[in-house]
């Protein structure tokens, strides 16, 4: 089985694993497989050494083993004709079925059993090394212009986004976690008339800005704060927070400037990160 297609196969059925960019998946599928060949070469053998010290206690064991190697021994070399050689090959096999069953049976049991939580375990463990720390920088590597459109769904928002640019099919990853926070501050440039051009969660850093002698044109240039929550009240994935910012700009001026270019991390204050989004022409 090709890496892409036991990732695939071995991720479905993880909703953790949901959050994860496809790489990432790879590797937690490789560690999890890593450890699933020990666990089962470690099971067989115990069985075999079981089977050995079982040989020694009990007398019809190690008569049915004997019996059992002879068989297969002789199979081969008692065959003449085609029909005999058949025939032999096919006692030998039912002969070794038990065998086989007492093998295979607990460790393939093993296997599925603990495939799932192993993948869990290795995901969540991926989760909290993860070096994304807040004071990193987010968004860098998409290539996505605001515009006035909002988005409700989280699916409709990819869509548009994988068919923005060819780049961002391989670079967007919706699920992924892009900030371990219940909530941020996005601070943005725009040029509003007012406050009423303001949202709910959105202040106007400097107030100064908004006298009227800095109206240019009937607007005003100023900096925007906007205050953003999870959804699920423990983290932003890159569909929600960039959805968000984006629906924050819809009906705002941004100049020149309505390119994304990425979130640039500026302090924390009172536990909450705060970043600057960065646009471009």
């Amino acid at each position: 089985m090709a890496i892409h297609e036991r990732t695939a196969k071995w991720s479905k059925g993880v909703r953790e694993m949901d959050v994860l960019s496809l790489q990432e998946k790879e590797l937690v599928c490789n560690k999890v497989a890593k450890q699933l060949f020990i666990i089962c070469i470690t099971i067989g053998t115990l069985i075999l050494i079981a089977i050995t010290f079982g040989m020694l206690e009990y007398p019809w064991l190690l008569e049915y083993m004997t019996n059992t190697a002879d068989t297969v021994r002789r199979a081969p070399s008692s065959a003449h004709l085609q029909s005999s050689h058949a025939s032999g090959g096919l006692t030998s096999v039912f002969s070794i079925l038990p065998l086989l069953a007492v093998m295979l049976i607990p460790t393939l049991a093993v296997f599925f059993m603990i495939k799932k939580p192993l993948l869990r375990m290795e995901t969540k463990k991926l989760l909290d090394n993860d070096s994304l720390a807040d004071e990193n920088d987010l968004l860098t590597q998409i290539i996505w212009q605001f515009t006035p459109n909002e988005y409700v769904s989280n699916e409709a928002f990819t869509k548009d986004i994988i068919d923005y640019i060819e780049d961002n099919r391989e670079n967007w990853v919706p699920n992924k976690i892009a900030l371990k926070a219940s909530r941020v501050h996005i601070v943005y440039e725009a040029f509003i008339t007012g406050l009423e051009q303001l949202r709910i969660n959105e202040t106007v850093l400097d107030m100064s800005t908004l006298d009227e002698e800095c109206r240019i044109d009937g607007m005003f240039q100023t900096d925007i704060q906007a205050y953003l929550t999870a959804d699920n009240g423990k983290y932003f994935t890159n569909v929600e927070l960039l959805r968000k910012i984006h629906n924050q700009l819809a009906y705002k001026d941004l100049g020149n400037n309505d390119f994304l270019e990425g979130l640039e991390y500026i302090e924390t204050d009172g536990g909450t990160s705060i970043y600057r989004l960065m646009t471009g022409s």
